[in-house]
């Protein structure tokens, strides 16, 4: 009887095992498997529902993927996202930093009670908050560190995806910043959020490791999870941000929840320990008392506990990885929306009722084909994260001087990994970097804004540099070398902060006035590095025009001197090298087309004729230039209603 009891349950545990293994196994290309909904005891009907709230509900879920028993049974992503393309994880990276600490206090190369004075003790205040010996690795991980409010960095907060670092090593570290916080409440007894609090639990690893948070898990998380190494922001000191700053697609997310789920085995190998999992998905400090709020049901190691038994790890814009045991099933969640509960409450109302039995159910090929179509039918929208206006200032070693700047990102920037086109859109004479942004002059935020909202595949980058009253033009003494520091550092400053396209038909350039001038000249001197060129009432004098210019007119707009009088040379070889009536009828060959051209001027503005003039000599020239003639002046009404025309010419 012993024996033959022996004997049932060693199979049951086989079979139970075997099972278990093979919810875990990859297809040949590193992928999780597929499987019908009912194969796994879900209706097709329940997931279309579910996909179709969150696409109708919600501004932009980007990507979702549901799996049950291991196995992916919905999925479906919003165009530009796709199934192969890193999404912004925001504060979903802190659950992988909790993981990067487990492999390490594993490996005895971390315990939860090391405290931060020690790890850090080459870089404390000189009188720190006394309660700051206290915080130990564990509160960081529970955000429970005593602080009344969290101690936040803006700079945390970036989409650098595929940049190469670009910080100033600047004084006081991060670290340095944090540890000279105050602390208000004993370490352990209230909960904060804290991203700079994890930032400080990767740092506590790389100390104890040797290396970064991403480069630590690669053998012992990503690789056996068939997880292309990933892009992790890092702090000036060259420390993964820990809290925030990961890229994944939506199925590596999937994978990790997947990890979770099943205990930290993987392929039938224990990868994370089962304790650590236990431990880092459990309650360890009270987040609040509403029982209908997904975010005050206890906080654990970077792991948020919900409602219904499950357990998640999120971030900003709603990035989800929701794991729920009782359901053998994980959700992973890409979005560029702000709504976190009403997500839940989705997957939860829906999901729930859906798999309250592990038995498989007829096969529903109408209901799988309806899924399918569904999964299909995620049209572009404009996510929450919006559009920005930022300044930046750069060193120019060419001028000699700061030179300031300001980038427009489009809405969706924040959230996604891919790159941009660029816009190179400049000001005219009297103006600044900040004229095209400010609302009652350009307003090209909120044009752009509703332009791109209605032509999302043709978003780009805007940047909208001060010239001053220089013409774009290197001087002819040598005084002013604008021209060099627009191609030689400008544009290479801009490349190494914003995720642009670098290739020439990625890159347009447009400009009213001054700035129409400016553009028309880059755009024929530097062929190579445009592609369109949309000039508004550019100031393209012609030689007659600059004949009867008045001495100080031809010395400030022409001359390229400050020791220009009257009586000088005009038409001298500087004059002819930055002449565009001259430049357009020079290009031979494939220059001639390299190029676009559109010169928008009103029918009232003095510098139609100019612009005509070009028109003409570009096209004799067998250059593509169009001309457009409207009603209107040298006006901001006239070039905010050029700039929607001009966004249209340059995606052509």
């Amino acid at each position: 009887m012993k024996k033959l009891l022996a004997t049932t349950l060693c199979a049951l545990i086989l079979t139970l095992s075997a099972s278990f293994v093979s919810a875990q196994n990859l297809d040949e290309n590193g992928a999780l498997p597929r499987a019908t909904p009912e194969s796994v005891g879900v209706s097709s009907d329940a997931l279309t529902t579910t996909i179709q709230q969150l696409d109708e509900k919600f501004n932009r879920v980007d990507g979702v993927m549901i799996l049950r028993d291991g196995k992916v049974i919905a999925e479906a992503w919003r165009a530009p996202n796709g199934p192969e393309i890193p999404h912004a994880l925001y504060s979903l990276s802190k659950s992988f930093c909790s993981t990067a600490v487990g492999f390490a206090v594993a490996e005895g190369k971390l315990k939860l009670d090391d405290k931060l004075v020690d790890a850090f003790a080459d870089e404390l205040p000189e009188n720190p908050d006394p309660r700051l010996k206290d915080v130990t690795l564990e509160h960081l991980l529970t955000m429970s560190c005593g602080h009344s409010s969290d101690p936040w960095r803006p700079e945390l907060v970036g989409t650098d995806y595929g940049l190469e670092p670009f910080w100033p090593n600047t004084r006081p570290t991060w670290a340095q910043d944090f540890l000279a916080r105050k602390i208000e409440y004993e370490p352990g007894s209230t909960f904060m959020y804290n991203t700079t609090g994890t930032y400080m639990a990767s740092a506590m690893l790389q100390k104890a490791v040797g290396e970064t948070a991403r480069d630590y898990l690669v053998p012992r998380l990503f690789e056996p999870l068939h997880i292309e190494t990933p892009y992790w922001e890092v702090s000036p000191q060259g420390i993964s941000k820990g809290g925030t700053g990961l890229f994944l697609k939506t199925e590596d997310i999937a994978k990790f929840g997947q990890l979770y789920l099943q205990k930290g085995v993987w392929n039938g190998e224990q990868i994370l320990p089962a304790e650590w999992v236990e431990n880092a998905t459990s309650v360890h400090v009270s987040n609040g008392t509403d029982p209908n709020s997904d975010w005050a049901q206890g906080y654990g190691f970077q792991f948020w506990r919900c409602r219904n038994n499950c357990y998640r790890g999120d971030g900003m814009y709603s990035q989800f990885c929701l794991v729920m045991p009782d359901q053998n099933a994980v959700v992973a969640v890409n979005s560029d929306c702000n709504d976190y509960q009403g997500i839940l409450n989705v997957l939860f109302d829906n999901l729930i009722p859906a798999m309250k039995n592990a038995d498989p159910l007829p096969e529903n090929p109408d209901a799988l084909a309806k899924l399918q179509e569904v999964e299909k039918s995620l049209q572009p929208k404009e996510g929450q994260s919006g559009s920005g206006v930022i300044a930046h200032t750069v060193y120019s070693e060419a001028l000699g001087r700061d030179v300031k700047y300001r980038v427009y990102i489009p809405n969706e920037y924040r959230t996604t990994s891919f790159p941009f086109p660029t816009l190179y859109l400049l000001h005219g004479l009297f103006g600044n970097e900040t004229n095209w942004s400010e609302e009652k002059l350009g307003n090209m935020k909120a044009i752009c804004d509703e332009y791109f909202a209605a032509h999302p595949d043709q978003k780009r980058i805007v940047v909208m540099p001060d010239g001053g009253n220089l013409w774009y033009r290197d001087s002819k003494d040598d005084s002013c070398k604008y021209e060099t520091f627009f191609f030689n550092e400008l544009i290479p400053d801009v490349q190494k902060r914003y995720r642009c396209k670098h290739d020439a038909a990625s890159r347009a350039i447009a400009g009213l006035s001054m700035g129409g001038y400016g553009s028309v000249l880059y755009a024929l001197r530097h062929n190579d590095m445009f592609n369109a060129c949309y000039a508004m009432s550019p100031a393209l004098f012609t030689r007659e025009d600059a004949a009867g210019m008045n001495p100080d007119m031809f010395k400030n707009f022409l001359s390229g001197r400050t020791d220009f009088k009257d009586g000088d040379e005009r038409f001298d070889e500087y004059y002819e090298a930055n002449d565009q009536h001259a430049l357009v009828q020079k290009l031979q060959g494939d220059d001639k087309t390299k190029v676009r051209f559109l010169i928008d001027c009103g029918d009232d503005d003095g510098l139609l004729k100019g612009g005509y003039a070009f028109y003409t000599e570009a096209r004799q020239n067998g250059v593509p230039c169009e001309l457009r003639v409207r009603d209107g002046g040298h006006t901001w009404e006239y070039w905010r209603t050029a700039l929607p025309m001009a966004l249209e010419f340059i995606a052509q």
